[in-house]
């Protein structure tokens, strides 16, 4: 799951619709789609913080999703009786409730 998917789920999961989440957050919503379609990493970090700031995010916890590798490849060493939706599901929380 990319930043930017995480963050249309996050926003949904909040009972916000995109445009509902942009007047919020008093962000154009053109720009909150050009965030959420392009690249967060290219975003303005005022921008960036009044998303993390609406949504009760920390910037850290997007830095963690920015890891390109695939949640399906797990390392050899862990065995096959890995839930891999189980760790989708725990690489999604906050890292502070991954323990």
């Amino acid at each position: 799951m990319t930043r930017e998917d995480y963050i249309k789920s996050l926003i949904k999961s909040h009972g916000y619709n995109l445009k509902e989440f942009a007047k919020l957050i008093h962000m154009p919503y053109t720009t909150l789609l050009s965030i959420l379609n392009g690249s967060i990493g290219g975003a303005a970090m005022d921008n960036v913080l009044k998303i993390c700031y609406a949504l009760n995010l920390k910037i850290e916890d997007l830095d963690h999703l920015s890891d390109k590798t695939p949640l399906d490849e797990t390392k050899k060493g862990e065995g096959e009786d890995v839930d891999i939706h189980l760790l989708r599901l725990i690489r999604e929380l906050p890292t502070e409730k991954q323990v």
